[in-house]
């Protein structure tokens, strides 16, 4: 019995030996493999390589031949250059004697533009002294004309009332407000409308001093910026103790027309008032005014 056993241990021993040689023999012919596909890899590009080497080459012969019919081209462009070379210095020479000639007629010509532009100057030196006359009597015109247009649009609104600080609500009749604050105005009893208009204003004068409301006479815009920036200087004079009346846009200080280099006002004749009134008193918030004309259709 233990011979037996004997027997297959050694049996076992070998068959693994055999196991360890087949699997040496196994891992040398894997790596035999690697380095077989290795080297046909290497081959493959070798081989690519060799390919695109002989693509170069034909391309190198390609371009040898292209370049050998170039150079065949340059070598007769060049001939004819140098037979185009006699007839350019031919030409040249027949352009330096018209350059020559040219030069000739250019001064001439120049001579005669500084003759036209002499007797040009001096016409146009007139004709601006004729436009800016003309000019001058445009703007002067128009100055009249803009200073009657202000008196004309004075007189047609010395008979219209501007009420201002009147509660405003939402939906309000302002025909009936501006008619039920005239009602409260005791007036006599007459049908002139300028008369009634001047009781109002009148009246207003003197008895809405210190009120939230007021009438005041209606004037243009020019002239009401202009009015609004004498406010302040009639305020202060009046505070100084000094006499004061505003007519239209001019004020009298003591019964003399007030004309201070400080508040750089004139009496509005032209547009020009407008814009020298100051821009600090231009830009105040204007109030609320209802016209106290009324409407022609009621």
């Amino acid at each position: 019995m233990n011979e037996r056993l004997t027997t297959i241990e050694k049996g076992m021993s070998q068959v693994n030996q055999m196991n360890r040689t087949l699997t040496n023999l196994l891992s040398k012919f894997t790596e035999m493999n690697s380095k077989v596909a290795e080297a046909e890899c290497q081959i493959k590009n070798l081989k690519s390589k060799c390919d695109s080497n002989d693509g170069k080459m034909s391309q190198l012969k390609h371009d040898h031949t292209e370049l050998n019919k170039e150079v065949k081209n340059m070598k007769k462009i060049q001939t004819d250059a140098n037979n185009n070379l006699q007839g350019i210095s031919d030409f040249m020479d027949d352009f330096k004697v018209n350059h020559e000639n040219n030069v000739k007629d250019v001064r001439s010509v120049k001579s005669s533009i500084s003759k036209v532009a002499n007797d040009l100057a001096d016409n146009t030196l007139e004709l601006r002294n004729e436009i800016k006359t003309v000019v001058n009597n445009a703007k002067q015109e128009n100055e009249n004309l803009q200073s009657t247009v202000i008196d004309l649009q004075c007189r047609s609104m010395k008979n219209n009332l501007v009420f201002t600080g009147l509660t405003e609500t939402e939906g309000e009749n302002t025909e009936e407000v501006i008619r039920t604050f005239i009602q409260a105005i005791p007036t006599y009893n007459t049908q002139d409308r300028i008369r009634q208009c001047l009781q109002i204003w009148i009246w207003c004068q003197t008895r809405l001093k210190g009120k939230p409301f007021g009438v005041n006479q209606q004037f243009p815009d020019i002239i009401e910026q202009a009015r609004k920036s004498l406010y302040p200087v009639m305020k202060q004079k009046r505070e100084e103790g000094h006499t004061v009346k505003l007519v239209r846009d001019i004020l009298y200080v003591d019964g003399e027309m007030y004309n201070d280099q400080i508040s750089d006002i004139e009496p509005t004749d032209s547009l020009a008032s407008q814009m020298r009134t100051p821009d600090h008193h231009q830009n105040r918030k204007r109030r609320r005014r209802i016209s106290s004309t009324p409407n022609p259709d009621s």
